[in-house]
């Protein structure tokens, strides 16, 4: 009977161990995407998609695929993966996916292809990333990553954000 007690005591403290682990894990790697970080105001379209997903219009852009904590979350934009700063996170619960860093100096220029592991993006190719999910060399960017679907002004707006930002 003692051997009972112990055993669910083990149970219980092990759970309430590994909760406060994944509680500690997601609260200091995930993206900071925290609203009271965000512009109090949107100074182009591109800003405005990145931050929540929604056109000048009001018309919400739809994400196709993606990871499976992206699509529980309903995801407003870009933000909720990589970032308020852009520099990306851990993706929970998956907190052994990474969101890469998007900020224009990873995504262009000279840069090592270890940093995103392909060569720097156009902005056709950083078009083609987001609406087909394929890097600049022609591989996949892979599933967590989902397709956006949105007007060809909008994505020229969003691109020509995240290349000069």
């Amino acid at each position: 009977m003692l051997s009972r007690k112990f055993a669910l005591v083990a149970v219980i403290a092990s759970s309430v161990i590994l909760v406060a682990f994944a509680v500690f894990v997601a609260s200091t790697t995930t993206p900071d995407k925290d609203r009271k970080n965000w512009p109090s105001t949107f100074a182009s379209n591109g800003q405005r998609l990145y931050f929540t997903g929604l056109s000048a219009s009001g018309s919400k852009i739809q994400p196709y695929g993606g990871n499976h904590h992206m699509k529980m979350m309903g995801s407003g934009g870009c933000v909720d993966c990589h970032g308020t700063n852009r520099n990306g996170g851990r993706l929970w619960p998956n907190f052994w996916q990474i969101a890469p860093s998007i900020g224009a100096e990873k995504l262009v220029g000279e840069h090592s292809q270890s940093d995103h592991g392909h060569e720097g993006y156009s902005a056709e190719t950083l078009g083609r990333a987001i609406t087909e999910g394929i890097k600049p060399d022609g591989t996949s960017l892979g599933k967590g990553m989902p397709r956006w679907s949105m007007s060809a002004e909008d994505l020229q707006d969003l691109v020509t954000f995240l290349l000069e930002h």
